[in-house]
């Protein structure tokens, strides 16, 4: 094992003293080490840390925002401050959310559009968050106590009465964000020590992190929103087919436990007909009813004798008789041009 070589937790436990201390306070390589790793760089020129390559559009995201959040800067105090160094920055000790739970694809476009006519910060989608147990979520941001206690009344009264069955939709008031408190324990215990507020100031000065003040355009939020179909589909909600024709964005699979078994092989041998040798159904169903009829009319117990007559190998021992299906499901017919 070479220099350097070892657990990286090891390393962690390195003790400086004296004038290494102070060395050490000013190693800001391995300060913001943890920025390297997701993918920031050293500028070299100017002396700060900032991600590399040009901004694409952000089109794989669960959310659409209403409106955008400019008073707070997410990118960093969220996606950095936190992950990176565990601090909670105080913008997010100001930061109140009434946060609305759908319990549909229905409610949550419903919500959409409640956001959309209010014009405030807001932004609501699919929770894919695998520690918050719901489905979608809707989230109005606010800048203080007072504001949030304010919104939530508005957004209450608003969800009451413009969502369906909005009386039993679940609206509450919270504290910034629910990783702070997984992690941090109870929002009214959050505080900023020394020691973090000097960390502040120290990425303040070395992380370039731009703000994003556009909105959203409606192309990603089309993107999205297809994908809200796709999740509700997953998770059994089958509201979506009110919002696609009544139709399911995936073909069903064809069932067979409770039709008779003499209907299901005669569906089989239209279908496979049709697959095979590019026969239309309708046209085997009257081949077959001719089949039956002159089986009856020369005493033939089973139809599927008369295969032999056209050279199969086949013998059939089901019978037609009454038997009066037509048609086989769509998707059970598959695409007869790419296998003939």
């Amino acid at each position: 094992m070479g220099f350097l070589s070892s657990d990286p937790k090891i390393y962690s436990n390195l003790k400086y003293h004296g004038f290494a201390s102070k060395i050490m306070q000013e190693d800001y390589y391995t300060i913001f080490a943890p920025l390297l790793q997701m993918g920031w760089r050293w500028d070299a020129e100017r002396k700060v840390i900032r991600q590399m390559g040009e901004q694409f559009l952000a089109a794989e995201t669960p959310w659409c925002h209403a409106k955008g959040t400019p008073l707070k800067h997410c990118a960093l105090d969220h996606n950095v401050l936190f992950p990176c160094f565990n601090i909670i920055h105080p913008r997010c000790l100001q930061c109140w959310k009434v946060v609305v739970t759908p319990h549909n694809l229905i409610q949550l476009f419903e919500l959409e559009q409640i956001q959309l006519e209010m014009n405030v910060p807001c932004k609501c989608g699919i929770e894919l968050r695998d520690y918050t147990p719901k489905f979608y979520g809707g989230y109005f941001y606010n800048h203080s106590l007072d504001e949030g206690r304010e919104r939530y009344e508005q957004v209450r009264k608003a969800v009451d009465t413009q969502m369906t069955d909005g009386k039993n939709v679940d609206v509450i008031l919270k504290r910034g964000c629910t990783e702070y408190e997984m992690i941090k324990g109870p929002s009214h215990l959050w505080h900023t020590t020394a020691e973090e507020e000097a960390m502040i100031e120290l990425c303040d000065a070395f992380i370039e992190s731009p703000r994003s003040n556009g909105d959203q355009s409606r192309m990603v939020k089309n993107h999205v929103k297809l994908r809200w179909f796709l999740w509700a589909h997953m998770n059994g909600d089958m509201t979506y087919k009110e919002l696609n024709d009544g139709k399911s964005i995936f073909p069903d699979y064809v069932k067979y436990h409770d039709k008779p078994i003499d209907d299901i092989k005669h569906d089989l041998a239209l279908a496979s007909a049709n697959m095979k040798a590019g026969i239309k159904i309708e046209d085997s169903a009257d081949f077959l009813k001719l089949a039956q009829e002159f089986a009856d009319d020369r005493g033939l117990s089973e139809v599927g004798i008369l295969a032999h007559s056209l050279g199969s190998e086949y013998r059939s021992k089901f019978n037609i008789k009454n038997i009066n299906i037509q048609e086989v499901p769509d998707e059970a017919k598959g695409d007869h041009d790419e296998l003939t």
